[in-house]
């Protein structure tokens, strides 16, 4: 990528950021659809985008992207409205979409200023650690951390720009992790918001399961090593 590319790319990713900021303030503030984002709306968020015809798949994947910029806004029940309002394919594709956009920012956050802002908190041996793991287990850790709704944190999308992993494996293995739960929750629709939380306490469960085995059997795998 040659440095004009690569200065071209940074105005757009921080023109976007500042866009989406500035509606998401607006529209908070205006008691529109990220206010009925933050506060668990899903009701008001749906009949806001039936409101809007043609502008509604635009605003769709925008809310989309804020949830992913910002990570207490959840997203379990963005997928169902949009599922009831766009239809299951269409649906599938904006959300890939929105997330997409937003990772790519995060990721490009985290490229830029994520090591430099590391580096001042944790220990540089520490730090060599993490960049030898992404580089050769990230693309794998990603999809799987992804793929657990109890830990698909948004804050690994930062994490990811501020590591030696590539931009394209990063972008695979987040959309591959993501892709079954956005499938499931805009499938169930309206019944998801009722299963969600079994759904969330089964999984929950299972991590918690997983890892006690892990730490249980991680001693026992490093004296065979040995």
């Amino acid at each position: 990528m040659t440095q004009k590319t690569r200065k071209f790319l940074d105005i757009l990713a921080t023109l976007i950021l500042g866009l989406s900021l500035a509606w998401a303030f607006w529209s908070f503030f205006s008691g529109e659809v990220i206010f009925d984002l933050i506060f668990n709306d899903p009701q008001g968020f749906k009949n806001y985008l039936l409101g809007l015809g043609p502008w509604s798949v635009v605003t769709y994947v925008a809310a989309v992207m804020l949830e992913v910029l910002i990570a207490f806004i959840p997203g379990w029940f963005v997928y169902p409205v949009g599922g009831a309002i766009f239809g299951l394919g269409k649906t599938i594709a904006l959300v890939l979409l929105g997330n997409f956009l937003a990772a790519s920012i995060s990721f490009w956050i985290g490229r830029k200023w994520g090591l430099p802002l590391l580096n001042k908190f944790i220990a540089g041996r520490h730090i060599q650690k993490f960049n030898d793991f992404m580089e050769h287990h990230g693309t794998l850790a990603i999809f799987l951390l992804k793929l657990n709704p109890i830990t698909s944190f948004d804050l690994w999308n930062y994490l990811a720009g501020a590591s030696p992993i590539s931009f394209w494996k990063f972008t695979l293995a987040n959309l591959a992790g993501i892709t079954p739960l956005v499938v499931a929750s805009t499938f169930l629709g309206e019944e998801g918001f009722r299963l969600a939380p079994q759904a969330l306490a089964f999984i929950f469960l299972a991590t918690l399961l997983y890892l006690v085995w892990l730490l249980v059997s991680w001693p026992f795998s490093r004296n065979r090593q040995k």
